[in-house]
C-alpha cells in the first residue's frame, strides 16, 4: 500500500492529525517520497497540495513519465515532451510565487536547441531561488549542454554534481559556498578547472575518470611537450602557483587508469583531505604525497592495484584508510597524530606502525574468499601479534567458505596467548549466497578464531535467511570450551537492522563475551 493510500485510510477516521502538522514538516515528509507518491499525497487535501506545490526539493526524473512496457532510458519524443513540459510548468510556478529551492535533481534524456534554452531558464530560476544542491545529468554525447554563466554566480550553491555537460571558462565565478563538486574530466575545460580550484577554497573536488577518455592534465601538473612531469618537492619552479584546494577525491570508473597520477605537493600545500580509488598511483608517489603535504589530515586509498610497498610518514595525518589493497606486500606507518586507522589487506602483508596515538581506533579488515584453514588462522594470529596495534578485526566472508580447521594442530602449537581484541566482527555472505555449515564445522571455526584472538565483543552481521547465525548463537550459549580458557558467559548487547530502510534483509548482533 502506497503512502497516499495509507494517509487516505487514516483520513477516514475521526481526526486527520498529520494534515495539522506545520508546512515544513510536511515538506520533510514529501521530500522522502518519490515524485509519484508525493503527487498522490497532494490530492488528499488543500494543505497537502499546497505543501507539495511548494516543496523545496525537486526530483525531475524522466522514468516517472515512461510509458508502461517501454525499456528504461528508451524515451520517445512524446515522453520527452511531457516530461519537459512538466518541468517548465513547475519551475514557472516556483519563479512566480518565489518558492525557495534547496535541491534539484535534473536528468534530461535528450537535448536540442529548444531544450537547451529551457534548461538555461530553469537554472536561472534555481539560482534566483537560492539553490543549495544541484545534480544535473544530460544524456547523449552529441551537442552537449554548456552550463550557463549564471550558475557560477550562485553564492548559495554548496553541492554541484554534473555529468554529460560542458563547463566553459567564464570570467565571473562567485561560488563562495561550494563545498562539493563532482564531475567527469571530459566535461570541463582545463582553465575552467584551474579557476574552480583557485576560487573555491572550501570545495571537495571529486573527479571520476573513464578509461575511454584517456589522460587529463590536471592544473597542478606541468605539461611539457605533451608529457606530464611533476614539480616535485625539491624542484619548485619560480612561477608555480599555490592552490587553496583543501579536499580532493580521485576515482576511476574503470578498473584502473591507463596513466600514472602525478601531483605537485608544493602547489597543493593546503590540501587536508586526499582520496584515491582505483587509480594507478605508485609507491613512491604515495610516500611523496604523505610526506610533502604538510597539513594533510585524511588519506584514503582504495583498490589501488599498483601499490606493493608503501611508506607513509606524516606529522599531520589523523585519518588513514587503506582498503581493498590485497596486493600490498609491505606498509610502514609513521604518523604520531593518527586517530583512526583502517587497513584492508592480506594477512601475509608485513605491516609496521612506528608511531601513532595510543588511543588510535585501529581496525583490520580481511576477506575470506573460499575457505578458512588452519594455515590461514596461523597467519592471522602472527599478523596481529607482530603488528600489535589493532583494536578490532573484521572478517568478511565473500562466499560460503569451506571450513578446514585441524584442531589437533592448533592445540599442540605453543604460539602464546590469544591476541586481545576489543571487537571481532563477522560479516556474513551476500544475500544471494546462503551459508549453511554443519555444527561441527562452525565449532571448529569459532574455536580457531578464539585460539587466534580473544574479543570482548563478538559482532555478527548476517542475512536473515542464513542459518549460520542461529548455529553460532546456539554454540556460544552452550559455552563451547576454547581449549585454554572456557567461555564463561555471554550477553546480547544489541540487535540492529543497519540497512532496514534500504530493504536489506541483514541484521547485526553484538554479543559481549566473558572469559
Amino acid at each position: 500500500m502506497g503512502f497516499g493510500e495509507n494517509v487516505a485510510k487514516m483520513q477516514r477516521g475521526a481526526v486527520d492529525r498529520i494534515s495539522e502538522l506545520p508546512e515544513f514538516i510536511l515538506h520533510t515528509i514529501l521530500s522522502m517520497l518519490d515524485t509519484k507518491e508525493a503527487g498522490r499525497a497532494s490530492v488528499l487535501s488543500k494543505k497537502w497540495y499546497d505543501a507539495w506545490s511548494s516543496i523545496p526539493v525537486l526530483d525531475f526524473n524522466p522514468q516517472y513519465f515512461q510509458k508502461y512496457g517501454n525499456r528504461r532510458h528508451n524515451y520517445d519524443d512524446d515522453t520527452v515532451e511531457r516530461f519537459v513540459g512538466f518541468i517548465d510548468k513547475t519551475m514557472e510556478r516556483y519563479f512566480t510565487r518565489k518558492y525557495r529551492i534547496t535541491k534539484i535533481y535534473l536528468e534530461v534524456p535528450k537535448v536540442d536547441e529548444k531544450i537547451k534554452t529551457l534548461v538555461d531558464k530553469w537554472i536561472m530560476i534555481a539560482v534566483q531561488n537560492q539553490i543549495e544542491r544541484l545534480e544535473i545529468q544530460i544524456s547523449g554525447i552529441i551537442n552537449k549542454y554548456k552550463l550557463p554563466e549564471i550558475l557560477f554566480c550562485a553564492k548559495s550553491l554548496k553541492y554541484l554534481n554534473c555529468g554529460g555537460v560542458i563547463l566553459p571558462l567564464y570570467e565571473t565565478m562567485e561560488l563562495i559556498s561550494l563545498e562539493y563538486f563532482a564531475l567527469r574530466p571530459e566535461t570541463v575545460d582545463e582553465d575552467m578547472l584551474q579557476k574552480i580550484i583557485s576560487c573555491c577554497p572550501l570545495v571537495e573536488l571529486d573527479i571520476a575518470y573513464d578509461i575511454v577518455f584517456g589522460p587529463v592534465w590536471l592544473p597542478w601538473m606541468e605539461k611539457v611537450n605533451g608529457r606530464v612531469k611533476s614539480g616535485g618537492i625539491g624542484t619548485m619552479q619560480s612561477n608555480l602557483q599555490e592552490y587553496p584546494l583543501q579536499k580532493f577525491v580521485c576515482s576511476s570508473l574503470s578498473v584502473e587508469l591507463p596513466w600514472p597520477l602525478i601531483m605537485n605537493v608544493v602547489a597543493l600545500k593546503n590540501l587536508r583531505k586526499l582520496e584515491f580509488s582505483s587509480v594507478r598511483i605508485t609507491d613512491d608517489e604515495i610516500s611523496e604525497l604523505s610526506y610533502g603535504l604538510v597539513v594533510l589530515e585524511s588519506l584514503i586509498i582504495s583498490s589501488c592495484s599498483m601499490l606493493k610497498c608503501i611508506n607513509i610518514s606524516s606529522n599531520s595525518l589523523k585519518q588513514l584508510r587503506i582498503t581493498n589493497s590485497f596486493g600490498l606486500e609491505k606498509a610502514t606507518i609513521d604518523a604520531p597524530k593518527l586517530l583512526e586507522f583502517l587497513c584492508g589487506c592480506e594477512v601475509e602483508t608485513s605491516l609496521s606502525v612506528i608511531r601513532a596515538l595510543d588511543h588510535c581506533s585501529a581496525q583490520f579488515v580481511t576477506l575470506v574468499l573460499n575457505s578458512v584453514t588452519t594455515v590461514w588462522l596461523f597467519k592471522l594470529k602472527k599478523f596481529l601479534v607482530q603488528t600489535n596495534f589493532f583494536k578490532s578485526v573484521v572478517i568478511e566472508l565473500d562466499t560460503p567458505p569451506e571450513i578446514v580447521v585441524e584442531e589437533d594442530q592448533l592445540r599442540n602449537v605453543g604460539t602464546g596467548a590469544p591476541y586481545k581484541l576489543r571487537e571481532l566482527k563477522l560479516r556474513g555472505c551476500r544475500a544471494t549466497s546462503i551459508w549453511t555449515p554443519t555444527k561441527s564445522s562452525l565449532v571448529a571455526f569459532l574455536n580457531g578464531l578464539f585460539w587466534c584472538c580473544r574479543p570482548d565483543v563478538l559482532s555478527i552481521t548476517t542475512n536473515l535467511q542464513d542459518s549460520a547465525s542461529k548455529l553460532i548463537l546456539s554454540i556460544l550459549q552452550e559455552k563451547a570450551e576454547c581449549w585454554k580458557d572456557p567461555l564463561k558467559s555471554l550477553e546480547v548487547e544489541s540487535i540492529e537492522y543497519p540497512r532496514l530502510l534500504s530493504h536489506s534483509s541483514e541484521l547485526e548482533i553484538r554479543l559481549r563475551l566473558s572469559w
